[in-house]
């Protein structure tokens, strides 16, 4: 095949753990030492622009790869609208982090480090390099942890306790709406009706409902452990202005 043809192939396997998986999270770790390095160089104006300009490349991203199922026909209305936590955030991060807002990062942040640190690790990923799919993938689940972390500590931004709560709130309200589509159209967004075909942490959790609940469980432990670095971030802080 052609470049061409494998970036539009559907056919080239991805394995977990495999040399494509370990080369894109070796590519996203590059990406958070360059994200790093913008914090500690960059004065604030250019933090934003560089903010501006990965939300604006990751809504496209996701438009661009939309359009080109939609193209070739490929597109599946019970699988492919942007409704996963990771690709809604993508889709509207040009609202989301145009302006950042310390309560709208909070919840971003517990929500992509809790789903999407998961996704890298175990991804429910079917098609391998270098398909579009592939670069979808990687791009707004990598790309989202990146621009999450650069504008939490750029404009120092960071977690409250309490936004653990109110997060766990909005997750639910949103799961509860996603239910409700599922139901109408016979979608399982969000893993809310059966399981993801590959390996993944809900294989640990028990068959469904248990996973879910046993999940809602683990939401709240995984937001009190991504919280735990903010506690010494937050106490530095606070010494800091006083």
């Amino acid at each position: 095949m052609t470049l061409w043809q494998q970036f539009l192939s559907v056919e080239i396997e991805f394995h977990s753990f495999g040399a494509q998986h370990l080369g894109a999270l070796s590519v996203f770790a590059l990406c958070m030492l360059a994200a790093v390095w913008c914090i500690r160089n960059f004065d604030k104006r250019q933090n934003l622009l560089f903010s501006r300009g990965l939300s604006i490349f990751l809504a496209i991203t996701v438009i661009i790869f939309s359009a080109i199922k939609i193209y070739f026909n490929r597109f599946n209305l019970l699988i492919d609208l942007p409704l996963s936590l990771c690709n809604l955030f993508a889709i509207l991060a040009p609202l989301l982090f145009w302006h950042p807002n310390q309560r709208r990062l909070e919840v971003i942040y517990f929500l992509v480090m809790a789903g999407t640190v998961q996704a890298m690790l175990t991804p429910d990923l079917y098609v391998g390099f270098p398909s579009n799919e592939f670069f979808k993938y990687w791009i707004v689940h990598g790309g989202l942890v990146v621009l999450v972390i650069h504008s939490i500590f750029a404009f120092q931004m960071y977690p409250r306790l309490k936004g653990i709560l109110i997060t766990f709130g909005w997750l639910n309200l949103y799961a509860l709406a996603l239910y409700g589509l599922n139901l109408l159209i016979g979608a399982n967004y969000l893993y809310l009706m059966n399981k993801p075909g590959n390996a993944s942490i809900l294989d640990l959790l028990g068959p469904w409902p248990l996973y879910i609940l046993v999940g809602e469980l683990l939401a709240m432990v995984f937001f009190a452990l991504f919280y735990l670095p903010f506690i010494y971030v937050n106490k530095t802080d606070q010494s800091a202005k006083t």
